[in-house]
């Protein structure tokens, strides 16, 4: 008899900054060949909002990109086919931009920012 389960998550999806990479050369076989990076997560103002976290890479993120990044209970090892690993958060995507309807600025990978003229003459 074959019983198959159906798994139903809800996802929490978050914008993060990765701004580092997590190096461990002694880690839970589930993290075997896997990239962890250091994120923290945002508001839409582009504030860091609460503690930093580890998350598992899925995109190829590097150190600066702005993510989406997805947590639930069992969602990184549903992705990665592996049961009852620890993990909770993964890097499901690099985000190109994000725009309001309002007057917030866009953010995002593709999103110039802003210098500011420190009074220096053009030629």
């Amino acid at each position: 008899m074959i019983i198959k389960r159906s798994i139903s998550l809800k996802i929490a999806m978050q914008i993060a900054v990765v701004t580092g990479k997590v190096i461990s050369t002694i880690k839970h076989p589930a993290y075997k060949a896997r990239k962890l990076l250091l994120v923290q997560r945002l508001t839409l103002e582009r504030k860091p909002m609460g503690r930093p976290t580890i998350a598992i890479d899925y995109v190829d993120a590097g150190e600066g990109d702005v993510v989406l990044l997805g947590a639930a209970p069992g969602l990184a090892s549903t992705v990665f086919g592996i049961p009852d690993a620890p993990m909770r958060e993964l890097v499901m995507g690099v985000i190109d931009r994000v725009s309001f309807e309002d007057k917030r600025e866009d953010m995002g990978n593709s999103v110039r920012k802003k210098t500011a003229n420190r009074g220096r003459k053009r030629k």
